[in-house]
C-alpha cells in the first residue's frame, strides 16, 4: 500500500504518517520570488519616504506643507515607531 499524503488526518495520524505527510507532502509555494524580493525593496522605500517626511517638511521650507499635514505625518510616524517597539518587545 502506497503512502498518500493528501489523506492524512492530523489529528488522528501516528507520528510516522505525519513525518511522511511533512516529507512527502506538496509545498504551498507558489514560485512568485521576484515579486517577493521587490515587496521588500518597495517597503523600503516607501517606509523611507514615510519616514523622510517630516524631517525633510522641515528642513525644506519651501515645500509649503501645512501644520496640520505636517504634524498628523509626525505624529503618526511616531506612533508607528513606538507601536513596532511593543510589538517587538
Amino acid at each position: 500500500m502506497a503512502f498518500d499524503p493528501t489523506n492524512v488526518d492530523l489529528t488522528t495520524a501516528s507520528a510516522r504518517d505525519i513525518i511522511c505527510y511533512l516529507q512527502i507532502g506538496e509545498n504551498q509555494y507558489n514560485g512568485h520570488l521576484p515579486a517577493r524580493i521587490s515587496a521588500v525593496f518597495v517597503m523600503l522605500v516607501v517606509s523611507t519616504l514615510g519616514t523622510a517626511f517630516p524631517y525633510i517638511g522641515k528642513q525644506m521650507p519651501r515645500l509649503r506643507i501645512p501644520t496640520p499635514v505636517y504634524l498628523f505625518a509626525r505624529y503618526f510616524g511616531s506612533g508607528v515607531i513606538v507601536s513596532t517597539a511593543f510589538i517587538h518587545l
